[in-house]
């Protein structure tokens, strides 16, 4: 008998969005499922996809020569997923990781990066040819990277912002003046359309299943998960991650 492995959301209002958004997929034919990571896939999930199209973008032009890869926000989850695709499918790309630096510890406890950095140690970066992935948002930090780099820094990819103090119509327009390569946005629902378009949905999917249960077993033990439940944990956790007072050691799930 036929079973319906996934679904698209056709709702009017939905339709802007893009089609990434409106997929739903059942478990059981789900290759990323694993009954007793749940709560890892909650925390994770989203954030890991996201860098497995950037390693997929990374690759399909060769890195743009570089020989190493800056992450910003280096403790942050998408961070952490994009080095453990890049190790799994990249390993000659070296992965340097720059973080605060009380986040030190923990990143290089990860053991997904080459070398850990603290935001105040970029010019002690070697000048091989790189290309910076950032996850912060911060543009004095942004500065910082591409004024060192200069003509080093082969390619320059805008993804999150973890500093959102810092970030800004104004630190957009700094970013306009650097040296180097312009900043380029990476919008990571257009990339995964095109990636099923190419692999298809069941060897799409199987690709990112692969690295998705490589990185499980890459941060096994490396955070601690946390269970709360109702609203007013919800509100809480949301205001201390918004204000930056969350460990990145730890992995909080609000439970109803």
């Amino acid at each position: 008998m036929y079973r319906l492995s996934s679904f698209i959301d056709t709702t009017d209002y939905r339709q802007p969005m893009s089609p990434v958004y409106n997929q739903y997929s059942r478990l059981a034919a789900d290759p990323e499922h694993d009954a007793s990571k749940e709560a890892e896939r909650m925390i994770y999930g989203p954030l890991f996809k996201t860098g497995f199209i950037i390693d997929y973008f990374m690759r399909n032009n060769e890195w743009f020569g570089a020989e190493q890869v800056i992450l910003t926000s280096a403790s942050s989850k998408t961070a952490m997923g994009l080095a453990s695709v890049a190790q799994q499918n990249s390993p000659g790309v070296k992965r340097v990781g720059l973080t605060s630096p009380g986040n030190v510890e923990f990143v290089e406890s990860t053991g997904l990066y080459d070398k850990v950095c603290s935001y105040d140690e970029v010019a002690m970066l070697s000048l091989l040819p790189a290309v910076v992935v950032d996850f912060a948002g911060n543009a004095g930090l942004l500065a910082k990277i591409h004024e060192h780099f200069s003509d080093a820094l082969k390619y320059s990819c805008l993804v999150g912002a973890t500093h959102i103090e810092e970030r800004g119509e104004g630190g957009m327009r700094a970013e306009r003046g650097l040296p180097g390569p312009k900043p380029t946005l990476f919008f990571a629902p257009d990339h995964f359309v095109s990636f099923f378009k190419e692999h298809g949905p069941v060897d799409g999917g199987m690709m990112i299943a692969k690295t998705w249960h490589g990185f499980l077993s890459a941060v096994d033990g490396s955070v601690k998960i946390e269970k709360h439940s109702g609203l007013e944990a919800a509100r809480t956790t949301y205001l201390e991650m918004v204000g930056g007072h969350v460990d990145p050691a730890k992995g909080i799930v609000i439970e109803p």
